[in-house]
């Protein structure tokens, strides 16, 4: 059974924090604005099985100098961690992302919208806070006909080319930025290997997978052209706001929203519930299997958009980057979920 709770990526794992943080003066004055919204009414305390037993599916995040640790409890909750204090914390009401407040301490939140967080400790406020990455990332990037790969990582520049037939190895160099595009130049075995990275969408020729770079790889007068960079980065960062569900407008003013964390988890607002899940992203599909949600009810409309929604979600099979930037979500069915930033 997938969890209730549902909080941002914090970002790309490509989120995906510690000290204490009861003293007024280690917080960062220059925090984010918040916005104003009265004290949450909060769900009941936490059972003593809660208390004891230790949160699943951990996540570190650093706000500004200090490291938190948030992680998922029963009945929907969250523990949250700073420093040398645990907080039971549970869901309130947001206009966005998802918000928790400590039990027995409305000041105490923390409010997870999408690729960030905002963090307060009895009322003080924390810079934003983001993932913590666990390792470097390695770079990489494919091509069709012949087949190759490229990776790039902190110490080697490796590519292989003919379907692996060919492996050529050499130092990462230094590389070079003009005009926000990335070259890397480096002799290898005699030859003159150049990559260029553009920050470009860019569509695999066989899966029609999208992914955010578009690569050049020259090696001395032949050049593989292909594309680069995580396609779940495409996905990350601000909430997205559903326009149409399989072309068809929404009730007004309903909202329905989407939110897809580095960890692997997919939440929003469904339209009258909250849900939360996972996605699984491979070289050539995304797909929702299964979600849950709160258990409001609200008008019979709204409840059968939201089934409907829910419904076109767990069908999901891979995803595009319209030209005007929009997120379309396909079913094999050729029904769509079309969605925006906010």
């Amino acid at each position: 059974m997938l969890r209730t709770f549902a909080m941002g990526v914090l970002i790309v794992g490509s989120f995906s924090i510690l000290a204490g943080c009861g003293a007024a003066d280690s917080v960062d004055s220059a925090a984010p604005e918040r916005e104003a919204t009265p004290p949450p009414a909060i769900q009941g305390e936490p059972t003593d099985l809660e208390r004891i037993a230790p949160p699943a599916f951990e996540t570190t995040l650093r706000c500004g100098a200090q490291e938190i640790t948030v992680g998922h409890t029963e009945a929907e909750g969250l523990r949250l961690t700073v420093g040398d204090e645990t907080f039971d914390l549970r869901p309130v009401e947001a206009a966005s992302g998802a918000k928790y407040a400590a039990v027995n301490d409305p000041s105490t939140t923390f409010w997870s919208k999408g690729d960030r967080a905002l963090l307060e400790v009895r009322g003080q406020a924390y810079p934003e806070c983001t993932t913590v990455a666990d390792t470097a990332p390695v770079f990489r990037a494919t091509g069709n006909e012949p087949g190759w790969l490229l990776e790039i990582g902190d110490q080697d520049l490796t590519l292989l080319k003919n379907y692996g037939e060919t492996r050529l190895v050499a130092p990462t160099p230094v590389p070079t930025t003009t005009n926000g595009v990335n070259q890397y130049a480096v002799d290898v075995d005699g030859q003159n290997l150049t990559v260029t990275i553009t920050a470009r969408l860019c569509v695999d020729t066989m899966s029609g997978m999208p992914h955010p770079h578009t690569v050049t790889v020259s090696l001395d007068d032949e050049n593989l052209e292909g594309c680069g960079g995580d396609p779940a980065t495409l996905l990350h960062g601000a909430e997205w706001v559903v326009g149409d569900l399989n072309r068809g407008a929404l009730i007004e003013p309903s909202r329905v929203t989407l939110n897809f964390a580095a960890d692997g988890r997919v939440f929003g607002h469904a339209s009258c519930n909250n849900y939360t899940g996972d996605y699984v992203l491979t070289g050539e599909s995304l797909t929702i299997p299964q979600t849950v949600t709160t258990r409001m009810a609200c008008e019979p409309e709204l409840m059968a958009q939201e089934s409907r929604f829910l419904e076109l979600l767990e069908n999901i099979q891979r995803f595009e980057i319209g030209a005007d930037g929009a997120l379309i979500l396909h079913t094999d069915d050729l029904r769509t979920i079309t969605a925006r930033r906010s």
